[in-house]
């Protein structure tokens, strides 16, 4: 059992340090295509930090752990929402863009509708998965029209003036970062491995239900790196990195996520995803929305409310299941 929690941490940690690294890269090419900071959180920023769930979850499915598909991906974006961006408003509330903030919401409360109504017959088909993926190619879609719309940076302006040193030194430091581009993933794909093999067994060893680690314990890991890259960026005064990272993150992890989990085996919704989490995800996103459209601001009680509400589903769900 020792062996099993060392290599369960050792999943934590390659999964935080590669995102990290993913991440740093990605934010990299991001900023030399000239994407603007709202979309940089909304789509690549998200984009690497939804990888972790990603894996996790593919691998959950391969390996008929098909509860902790879901779970993963519904605990996180409870945890992204009431933890993380309740963590981020409390500290430094911010004024967010309302154009965007409402498009990214309103595909966001869709994917979670579509969720709902799919998973109302108690299963996430295959079928099921390729209508989320829809869902997904028109987040994608949106995306790709909103960076078209943005005025870009010329990107010929960071050569401007470059001498023949300076531009073999640009080259270096591009391959540097496909390098570590590619390091970050496959130590994320390799920590995912680890988490959900170890995580298995240690539920098994303890006598907690999969579904029960996979919403808690696993779903905080795998958001890591979406908490890490949020704080990060109120630290350095881009909160539209933070919320964008968060709403993209969350659409993620329905359409992508739990979208393309569902096409290597079946998702069970559980008694427990209709009455606990799905409820609770629910409350966490209507706080989180309704309150910012109307006010184009997120603020500090907003952020504290939604603390709350996660220190409260984290109570219910060990005072339902584990006590």
């Amino acid at each position: 059992m020792t062996v099993v929690i060392i290599l369960f941490l050792i999943g934590f940690l390659l999964i935080t340090k590669g995102a990290d690294i993913f991440i740093e890269c990605t934010v990299q090419i991001g900023k030399k295509t000239g994407i603007s900071e709202l979309i940089l959180g909304a789509t690549i920023v998200s984009f690497a930090t939804t990888l972790p769930e990603l894996t996790v979850s593919v691998f959950a499915s391969i390996d008929n752990h098909t509860t902790m598909s879901l779970g993963n991906a519904v605990g996180s974006i409870i945890c992204n929402t009431g933890l993380i961006l309740g963590l981020v408003a409390f500290i430094s509330p911010f004024k967010v863009d309302k154009n965007m903030f409402f498009s990214k919401s309103a595909i966001l409360l869709l994917s979670v509708l579509g969720l709902m109504i799919l998973g109302s017959n108690g299963t996430i088909t295959q079928g099921d998965g390729l209508l989320l993926i829809v869902i997904l190619s028109f987040y994608m879609y949106s995306n790709i029209k909103s960076v078209s719309g943005k005025n870009r940076v010329n990107v010929s302006r960071n050569l401007e003036g470059d001498s023949g040193n300076s531009m073999k030194s640009s080259k270096h430091e591009s391959f540097k970062t496909c390098v570590l581009f590619i390091l970050g993933l496959i130590m994320m794909v390799v920590g995912s491995k680890l988490l959900v093999d170890n995580g298995v067994k240690l539920a098994s060893f303890i006598g907690i239900p999969q579904g029960v680690i996979s919403l808690t314990v696993i779903a905080l890991g795998t958001s890591l790196p979406e908490l890490v890259s949020s704080l990060t960026a109120i630290r350095k005064k881009h909160h539209g990195i933070s919320v964008g990272n968060i709403l993209g993150a969350n659409i993620l992890n329905i359409t992508s996520v739990i979208g393309i989990s569902s096409l290597i085996n079946d998702l069970p919704i559980l008694a427990q995803n209709i009455r606990v989490d799905f409820v609770f995800m629910t409350i966490l996103l209507l706080t989180l929305i309704l309150p910012t459209i109307k006010s184009s601001k997120i603020y500090r009680l907003q952020g504290l409310i939604l603390l709350i509400t996660y220190i409260i589903y984290i109570t219910t769900i060990y005072f339902t299941y584990l006590a």
